[in-house]
Parts: C-alpha cells; structure tokens; sequence
C-alpha cells in the first residue's frame, strides 16, 4: 500500500516569511527570535503528521517500518527508524495496526520517538468509501509529546482515472515547558504517477490542494492556502513545484507567496511579500 507521503515544510516557511516581514522594520531582535522559534514549533508538528502517514504506509505494506526507499534514494522517509515493532490484525473490522516504539526508538540522525501510533483501516486502501483514521498515544518525538488525529478518506477516481484522497488532520505540540501549539489541516490530495507500483514508493507523484491554520506557542495565528496546485514527488525533500499563500494574524495582517519552483528536484523555493520584496529560502531542516 502506499498512501499520500509528503513532506510539507510550512512551519520552516512561515519563519522565514515571518523572519522576512518583521526584518525589514526596526523591531528587536528579539522579536524576530520569537517568531523564528513559532515558525521551527510548526515545523515539529508538519514534519510529524507526514512522517506519521509514512510510517503507516509502510507498516501496512511490509510490517516494519525501515521507511527506506532503495539504493541511492534519499528521501524524508530515511529520517525514519527501523527499531520500532510493528503489530497488525488483519481480521478485526476495522483492521488495525500499531507501531510501538516503546520508552525510545533513535534514529542514525539523533531523533528518538517513543510511545505508540493507533492505525485502523475500514477497507482496501485503493478502494472508494475507505477511511485510514491515524492516532497517537502517549508519542514523543525527542522531548515534545505530539498528539495527531489524522483521518484519509478514498473519494474514488477522478475523470482522469487518478485516485483521490480528502485529508482532515490535527496536531497539537506540547513542549518540555508546558506551551502548545496546535495546527489543523483539509487536503486533497491526487495519485498522479506511480499508483500502478504499489510496492514502489520513490515513483509516486501526488497533487495537493488545501487549507491550513496553525497557533504558535505564543498565540499567533496564521493562515495557509493553495494558489496553485501543489507537486510532491516522493523522491524529492521537497515539493517541487506550485504556490502558497500564508497570512500572518495580528494588528496588521501580513501576507506572502510561496512559489516551490518550476518541477525541479531541489531545497529552496522563492517568497514574496506583500510589500513586494522577494527572497529565497532554504527548504531543509
């Protein structure tokens, strides 16, 4: 089975967007400290809830989740670890699956989870009506505990004989501290190449279109919607082509454009204000 494995980097982007809008005045320092550090929060919680349907892909395809995909791919997905155990029941209705990391599963780049993530499934994932409904419990991703709600529904194929999927998820990011941050998402997202592959992850294609909010640690708001078609291929970081619009809430709302770039497998994609200055920003985490 493979599911919509994408690897959206919002947060990172509304830093940098933040980062720019609030630089080119003559706030403190430290005022662009604190948005930065709103923006590395988002990310947390982004980063997970694609990495989560990853790992749910995976355990149900092959029952593990070594999440890599083949010699001289580099992907997201080999952020992942392979020391978690993975526990299917095929014969309940809905089917379940849990990935249990136990008191701490570290992968080769430093991260450790530990805790559990719940999956069931009504159906076959290729067929219409069925509904992937993701959950954690008691998750940790290093020292921040992550709670999602992830639900996927197959809305069946489109006149161009693609498979469609209706996202709804919910994340919420408790920090050492005690803060939160808490973001929520609605996506659609299309198969558009790879889906005759299904054991063959580096070749899917998605098209995403959608809606997002997210609330900082420290109570800003911002808003996120697509201008142009998102296009996430699997083998790429990032995406590699379309537009976003994020708006920042406060006193004076600010607004930019995201542009991920004419298809090109790369790290950067270009902003631009609401003021008309552009820069380029750096995709990676």
């Amino acid at each position: 089975m493979k599911k919509m494995l994408m690897t959206s980097k919002m947060l990172l982007l509304i830093g940098a967007l933040t980062f720019g809008l609030t630089s080119c005045t003559k706030k403190s320092v430290t005022s662009d400290d604190t948005e930065t550090a709103a923006a590395q929060n988002l990310n947390v919680a982004e980063i997970e809830d694609d990495n989560t349907q990853i790992m749910a892909d995976e355990a149900e395809a092959n029952g593990s989740v070594s999440l890599r995909t083949s010699s001289g791919v580099t992907s997201s997905s080999d952020l992942l670890t392979s020391c978690a155990v993975v526990t299917r029941d095929t014969v309940s209705i809905p089917r379940t699956i849990t990935i249990d990391f136990g008191t701490g599963c570290t992968n080769a780049h430093g991260t450790t989870r530990k805790g559990k993530l719940l999956i069931t499934y009504t159906g076959r994932y290729r067929d219409e009506g069925t509904v992937v409904h993701i959950v954690s419990q008691d998750y940790y991703v290093n020292d921040n505990k992550v709670d999602i709600d992830r639900t996927i529904t197959n809305q069946g194929l489109n006149t161009d004989g693609n498979y469609v999927f209706g996202i709804h998820a919910t994340r919420t990011v408790t920090f050492p501290g005690g803060e939160t941050s808490s973001s929520t998402v609605d996506k659609t997202r299309e198969w558009i190449e790879g889906a005759s592959t299904p054991r063959v992850f580096e070749d899917d294609v998605y098209r995403v279109t959608g809606t997002g909010t997210h609330t900082s640690r420290r109570g800003i708001l911002y808003d996120a919607s697509t201008v142009t078609p998102l296009i996430r291929k699997v083998d790429c970081h990032e995406f590699v082509s379309g537009t976003v619009k994020i708006v920042r809430h406060g006193n004076n709302d600010r607004t930019a454009v995201i542009d991920f770039g004419d298809g090109t497998c790369d790290d950067e994609a270009v902003v631009t204000l609401d003021n008309g200055r552009t820069f380029t920003i750096d995709l990676r985490h």
